[in-house]
Parts: structure tokens; C-alpha cells; sequence
């Protein structure tokens, strides 16, 4: 495949062609492209990691779909060996021990059987991920050992006693002012528990003002800007020292000084990226994709965690947005909970996934609709796409006996690079609605020509429609590798190579 330009120019489409710099495409292209793919930078998404209390439901399948997404994306554009995408379980939690009671199980075992569970969930709809990380293995507590070691030395942690509220939901501490006005914590609507106990804390008050500089010196450190106004106004209303250990909790990594001490969960979890991060080159172009609610620990106690122990700070994270179940937040006693496995079952993975990261801009709120969903797949996905694509290849058959009316399919560049820019920012809903713009496109050319009338009496103009509609099909299908990456092979087996295009096929089984 090939972008088709008029004459020998300098152009930046880092998705058409898999090249991340831009590349001459004249006469000396060929030593230009390599040394494009010698420049190419690395990558590193992740996901936060999330408690195993309980199943995946589609609050977590937004942001894993998401960071999958974007990781496709970048892949397109830096190749596959130079983006590493890593999602995984936290599990060093009272949360985790509560649950276990609960099902009447031992920790590790029930750690294990729930770690694989969400696991094996991702996989089976279609979450690509190069490493899924647990904070149980040897490999975290050795990375955690020695990230805490260092801050320990440096003299960034001391021993003192807290005294305090901690809500064990949260798996958080929190101030006076943070609970409600029944003494509850606002997301759980139950009181936290009266601590009162030895631990160690980390001296964060002591990188305000650091804290402040990063922020002003790196804009995407935090996106959106409203989540990243946030979190600068925490920061400016005076940082706190925070207890990192926990001298009474069941479960957890023992400090490496104190072993009757066990780390706080979060800041034991935050180093999951660090144990997961297969190399340095990666670490330097890291983007962290997290849930708003969990800004100050990313955004705040991370970078803070990492400034104390000489590593470098990620290049950007992105807050997302909760959304509501048709109107009403989601929760087990409402029995409106959903499995992505079960959405998958009905709609297809590729139909979870744009039906998920479409419902509205991610960064923001909004709310995920079962009906809109619904409509969005048969009207979009079935009697979209897979009736444009189906339409197309049954009228070459049909009319030029399956002849390719076009001897080189030719993307349309300019949408590519539109999509690609829309991914870099991360609004996803605005790239999925380039892909319907084109589909839009070209069924308007479809209907308004009608090449199957138009075939009976005027054969060269029809097979001109079709030369036109081909390289729209190839567009779609380029966005498809991102989007939608269960139909896009087939679609390109429908458009087909060389001189014959492939047979029809049924993309998307409409629902009922």
C-alpha cells in the first residue's frame, strides 16, 4: 500500500506508513526511511493497576481499551518492538484480604485465582498488552525494595506517629475536611477508621515547590487541563508529609529497615511501572493513563516518589473521566454492573471497544447508554461499515467480475493524518468519528452515483465510482488496525491485492 502525492515533498503522516519522522519521497527515499527507523523513539503505556476484590466490569475495560488503543496507534507509527504496553493487578491490599474472607479462601490462593481471572478477561477481548504485572511477584518486590531504599537513605523517610482517619475503601488517608458532613468518606459513604499508630513517613511537603516547576515546565505532565488545574491547586495549598507504612496490616511488603512494618499499598503500588518497565529507553517516554479520582497519588506522590530517588518523571499522564450507566452510577446493589465479556458475547470485541471509548471524549464524564450502544453497533458497525464494505465488493463482482478498478489503492493522507493527530491527543471519540466521516463519505458517493444503475449503461463511469470508493475502503481499514483490529484484516482481504478484489463477507452480525 502507498500514499499517492502529486509531486516529491516532505510530508509527516506517521501512521500511513508505520514512519514516526518525516521522510523525503524522492529518489533518496529508501536511505531516508532507514534512518527514520533508526530515530525512532520508544514508548511505554500503562494502565493503572487495578484491586482483584472483585471482577472487571466496563469502568475498568474503558481505560484498558483505551491504553490499548493508543498503544496499537503508536505501534503503527514507531513499530511493534518500540512500544510496551503494561497493565496488571494491585494486590498487596486490605481490600484483597477482605475479599478472601469473604470467599472463605487463603490470600495467595485467591490472589492467584483472581489475578489470572482479569488476565485472561483482557485477552479474551482482544487487550493486546506486552506485559501484565502483579505486585505479588519477586520481581516488584525487588524493585520496590530498592526505590524505597534509596528515598529511605537519601533521608526522605522517618518514623513518626499518625494519628488520623483512613478509609480502607480508599485504601487512603484522608484529612478532616475530605469527608462529608456525617464524618463519611464522600466516595464510600462510610466513616473511616480512627487510626492511631508508629509508621514511617515520607517527606513530600519537602518537593512543593519542585513539584510546581515540573507542572510549569512540562504541560503534559497532567492532562486534561481542568484535572491539571486540580492538582496544582492541591499542591499549592501546602503539601503534607504522608505515612508510607502500615505497622498493623495483615498483608503486604515488609519495609527492607523494618520488618514489622508493611508498605502503605499506594506507595508500594505506584513502583508497579518501574518493576514492569522493560528499559530505561522506554521509561524516558512513558504515558500513564489513570481514573481522575487517583490524580493526587499519580500526579503528586508519584513524581515526588521518583524526584527522591533520582529516577526521571513520565513524560505524561492522562486522567479520564467516570461514567454513569444509563443515567445512574454503577454499583451491585443497583444490579447495574457489566462485564465486558458479556458485552462481547453479543457485540464482538471491536463492537465493546468503539462502543465503549465512543460514548463520549475521553478525559471527560458522561454516560454509557445499553440502547445507544446498541444502536451505535447496528447502525454504525453492522449497517455501516460492514454493509459499505459488503456493497462494494458484490458490485465489482458483479459488474467487473471481481477486477480491482484501481491498479494501487491509495489512502486518503490527509484523513490519517487528521486521525493520528486526534490519537497524539488522546481524544479517541474524535478519531472514531473520522472513521465514520469517511464511511458517511462514501456511502453519499455510493448513493448519489448508483454505480449498479450506472453499470447497465455506462460501464467506464461505474468502474470510475468504484476506483473512488476503493481507496476509501483502504482508509477505513488503515483506522480499522487501531479501532477496530478483529475486522481489519478481513476488510483488507475484501479489498484484496493486485488485480482482484476478495469476496464479500459479513464484518459485524447485526444484533438483536
Amino acid at each position: 500500500m502507498k500514499v499517492l502525492l502529486s509531486e516529491p515533498q516532505r510530508i509527516d503522516i506517521p501512521f500511513v506508513m508505520g514512519h514516526s519522522f518525516a521522510c523525503k519521497t524522492n529518489d533518496s527515499g529508501r536511505k531516508n526511511r532507514e534512518f527514520c527507523k533508526k530515530k525512532r523513539m520508544k514508548k511505554f503505556i500503562t494502565t493503572p493497576i487495578y484491586y482483584v476484590n472483585d471482577v472487571p466490569h466496563i469502568g475498568h475495560a474503558y481505560c484498558t481499551l483505551a491504553a490499548d488503543t493508543l498503544a496499537r496507534y503508536w505501534r503503527q507509527k514507531l513499530g511493534r518492538e518500540n512500544v510496551f504496553f503494561l497493565t496488571g493487578t494491585d494486590e498487596n491490599s486490605q481490600k484483597t484480604v477482605d475479599a478472601a474472607a469473604a470467599a472463605g479462601e487463603e490470600v495467595m490462593p485467591y490472589l492467584d485465582a483472581m489475578a489470572a481471572r482479569w488476565k485472561e478477561t483482557w485477552e479474551e477481548i482482544g487487550i493486546d498488552f506486552d506485559d501484565f504485572i502483579r505486585t505479588t511477584e519477586a520481581r516488584h518486590h525487588k524493585t520496590v525494595h530498592e526505590v524505597l531504599t534509596t528515598i529511605h537513605g537519601k533521608g526522605d523517610i522517618y518514623k513518626g506517629k499518625y494519628e488520623g482517619l483512613y478509609c480502607t475503601g480508599c485504601e487512603a488517608f484522608l484529612k478532616a475536611s475530605e469527608v462529608d458532613e456525617h464524618g463519611h468518606c464522600p466516595h464510600h459513604k462510610k466513616a473511616p477508621n480512627v487510626v492511631e499508630e508508629d509508621n514511617y513517613f515520607f517527606r513530600l511537603s519537602k518537593y512543593q515547590d519542585q513539584l510546581l516547576e515540573l507542572f510549569e515546565k512540562n504541560p503534559k505532565l497532567l492532562e486534561p487541563e481542568k484535572r491539571r488545574n486540580e492538582v496544582l491547586s492541591f499542591i499549592k495549598s501546602g503539601l503534607e508529609d504522608i505515612s508510607i507504612s502500615r505497622e498493623n496490616a495483615e498483608f503486604g511488603i515488609p519495609l527492607p529497615w523494618d520488618k514489622s512494618h508493611k508498605i502503605y499499598v499506594w506507595f508500594d503500588a505506584l513502583i508497579n511501572y518501574r518493576s514492569g518497565c522493560p528499559s530505561e529507553e522506554f521509561w524516558g517516554n512513558t504515558l500513564h493513563l489513570l481514573g481522575k479520582d487517583i490524580t493526587r497519588f499519580h500526579c503528586v506522590i508519584w513524581p515526588a516518589m521518583l524526584m527522591s530517588a533520582g529516577i526521571s518523571t513520565p513524560a505524561e499522564e492522562y486522567a479520564h473521566g467516570f461514567f454513569t450507566v444509563d443515567g445512574e452510577k454503577m454499583g451491585k446493589s443497583l444490579g447495574n454492573v457489566i462485564s465486558p465479556l458479556d458485552l462481547a458475547m453479543k457485540y464482538g470485541n471491536d463492537g465493546v471497544r468503539l462502543g465503549l471509548l465512543s460514548s463520549f471524549e475521553f478525559g471527560n464524564d458522561g454516560d454509557f447508554s445499553q440502547e445507544q450502544f446498541h444502536d451505535l453497533y447496528n447502525k454504525k458497525l453492522a449497517g455501516g461499515i460492514g454493509n459499505l464494505f459488503n456493497r462494494v465488493t458484490v458490485l465489482i463482482h458483479k459488474f467487473l467480475e471481481g477486477k480491482s478498478p484501481t491498479e494501487s489503492t491509495a489512502f486518503d493522507a490527509k484523513t490519517l493524518q487528521h486521525f493520528g493527530e486526534r490519537l497524539e491527543a488522546k481524544k479517541i471519540r474524535e478519531a472514531i468519528e473520522t472513521m465514520f466521516h469517511v464511511m458517511d463519505d462514501a456511502n453519499e458517493l455510493l448513493n448519489s452515483t448508483e454505480p449498479w444503475k450506472l453499470a447497465k449503461t455506462d460501464l467506464p463511469a461505474a468502474e470510475k465510482v468504484f476506483a473512488e470508493l476503493i481507496p476509501k475502503l483502504a482508509t477505513i481499514a488503515k483506522m480499522s488496525e487501531t479501532l477496530l483490529p478483529e475486522a481489519a484484516p478481513k476488510m483488507w482481504k475484501m479489498i484484496g491485492e493486485g488485480k482482484k478484489v476478495g469476496e464479500a463477507a459479513i464484518l459485524f452480525q447485526r444484533a438483536e
